[in-house]
């Protein structure tokens, strides 16, 4: 059977839900694939390349349908469903991050945030870095929204309970470790488009 590139990207995300990304490799492709490795190989030469492209994909299935004409809205919404995309896929915020492929998907999105940054006045250096602030927001909340333990602060209670951390016993626990990542998430963006 003749394999596409499409279909060893379809075949690698199909691992990556099953086994996540530890997981993933070219062999376990070519596995799910019923495939001999030179065939994934022909199309993918490394890990890392398979690595870009599924980070490419997952930033291209960002919509930039029914955009708003108001720049910052369409900024916030960008960033929203940019941060929706990454949390589709099992691991998504974790492959993604540290990739910077120049693909044509990753760009688009790219260029929809940064169009509305200038659109909205920033200059450049400052569309650019609040574009990779937006980005990095996402990408690390969204890891720690994956990899979190249901209870992801066990002991806070008694640490602030101790005295030696009053500025965090007034925020308190719930705040600290029980505020919604949806919560926290919309907040960094509001923070950054209104103060940047």
């Amino acid at each position: 059977m003749r394999w596409t590139r499409d279909d060893v990207i379809t075949a690698a995300f199909t691992i990556l839900e099953q086994e996540g990304l530890e997981g993933l490799s070219l062999r376990a492709v070519a596995r799910g694939l019923g495939a001999h490795l030179n065939s994934v190989t022909w199309y993918v030469k490394s890990k890392q390349s398979l690595v870009d492209l599924m980070a490419d994909a997952i930033v291209g299935s960002v919509s930039l349908e029914d955009l708003s004409e108001e720049p910052i809205a369409r900024v916030r919404l960008m960033a929203h469903r940019y941060r929706g995309a990454l949390l589709a896929r099992r691991d998504g915020g974790r492959l993604v991050a540290g990739t910077f492929t120049g693909g044509g998907q990753t760009l688009r999105v790219a260029e929809v945030i940064v169009g509305g940054l200038l659109d909205a006045g920033f200059g450049e250096a400052e569309a650019a870095r609040l574009c990779w602030a937006i980005v990095y927001l996402a990408l690390g909340l969204t890891q720690e929204e994956q990899t979190s333990p249901a209870d992801s602060a066990p002991g806070l209670a008694e640490a602030l309970d101790s005295g030696g951390f009053p500025a965090l016993a007034k925020v308190g626990v719930p705040l600290l470790a029980h505020d919604s990542f949806d919560s926290r998430f919309a907040y960094g963006i509001d923070r950054l488009l209104h103060l940047a």
